[in-house]
């Protein structure tokens, strides 16, 4: 590596560490105040509550992760610009290419830890986060299971068996309802291709109920059948954020094989490309920033162009948040509604790169 580009990133470093540093500990003290009356109203173990914030550390850092290298981007070479090195090495024929380059590949880097600290951490220790909230502060305990098959949920009189819920229209795709009496016995059993939520009651459509009386047992096929269950939509609202805990890979599998059933796939086929592309949203906001922060000149304001970088920012992310939106609603696929953002915020930035002073 060159001495030149060594020398930006060492102060390159310094910045983002503080930047991250400190973007975690806002966000602890904020969550801490909001929280701490919960925790000290239900009497919280201080091992639980301190354990409950040491597990949303990981989530905490990968979402502070891209605005800090940008501020990181903007601080390190405003610097650099306003001591006159920037012209120094424009003197020198140095191009923007030498000192360019090394933070945008810094920041791939970033963006490469990002996906790995959000696939091996963050699930599981949000998941340990939230347990310990439900059981020691709401006092509730999941009465959900989990597998790559099936969903399994325990309601008040009955137990379910759904392979998917769609929140968006509140359906449960491919359902059994065990009906149990107060021995824990099996008394009737429903099966259904689909249950859906209409006005205040729940419909099944397409299925077959066993009822067991004694050593004698009867069949009843319907195609639509209004269904009496002391379970709403909310009972069920968990079940879609349960998928949401398997990491990349099987969370591919998962949808994969729910669109070879004729299931609706789309909201996990958009959440597998959301968790490519928003790590990546750190290399495309500094190669964003960039530009801005060498267009001050020496005499620049860098308090300017942070507030112009942080406005380029949140245009980028609210143009990621609207293709996302729109793949999710099924108007745009999910690899274009996703990466549209990204596409063109690289291709403005690309752009903006090239035509910077040279």
């Amino acid at each position: 590596m060159k001495i030149i580009s060594r020398y930006v990133l060492r102060f390159y470093f310094s910045v983002l560490g503080v930047a991250i540093f400190a973007s975690t500990g806002i966000y602890l003290i904020v969550d801490c105040f909001e929280k701490i009356d919960n925790l000290l109203g239900q009497h919280v173990n201080p091992a639980d509550a301190i354990f409950y914030f040491l597990y949303k550390i990981p989530f905490i850092l990968t979402q502070g992760i891209p605005m800090a290298s940008l501020l990181a981007t903007l601080i390190c070479l405003g610097v650099l610009n306003r001591n006159r090195e920037i012209i120094a090495l424009k003197a020198a024929g140095v191009s923007i290419q030498t000192y360019a380059i090394p933070i945008l590949l810094t920041s791939l880097i970033t963006a490469l830890i990002h996906f790995g600290i959000a696939e091996w951490l963050v699930h599981d220790l949000n998941h340990k986060a939230e347990e310990i909230w439900q059981q020691r502060v709401e006092q509730r305990y999941n009465p959900m299971g989990w597998s790559q098959e099936n969903i399994w949920f325990r309601g008040k009189d009955q137990i379910y068996q759904v392979r998917l819920y769609d929140q968006r229209s509140l359906t449960l795709e491919k359902v059994s309802i065990f009906y149990v009496d107060s021995d824990f016995r099996l008394v009737k059993r429903l099966d259904a291709n689909r249950i859906s939520w209409q006005g205040n009651h729940w419909f099944a459509e397409n299925g077959v109920v066993l009822s067991f009386a004694g050593p004698e047992s009867t069949i009843v096929k319907f195609k639509e059948q209004e269904l009496d269950l002391p379970e709403t939509p909310r009972d069920f609202s968990a079940l879609e954020t349960v998928p949401g805990e398997l990491g990349w890979f099987e969370l591919h599998r998962y949808a994969e094989k729910l669109r070879q059933e004729g299931l609706n796939a789309t909201p996990y086929e958009v959440q597998l490309q959301l968790r490519i592309a928003f790590p990546l949203s750190a290399v495309i906001i500094v190669l964003l920033g960039i530009p801005i922060a060498l267009r001050q000149g020496p005499r620049g304001s860098m308090a300017l162009s942070v507030g112009i970088g942080l406005v380029v920012a949140c245009l980028y992310f609210a143009v990621f948040q609207i293709g996302t939106g729109l793949a999710t609603a099924g108007i745009l696929s999910p690899l274009l509604g996703v990466w549209s953002g990204n596409l063109l915020s690289a291709l403005a930035g690309t752009y903006f790169l090239y035509t910077a002073p040279q």
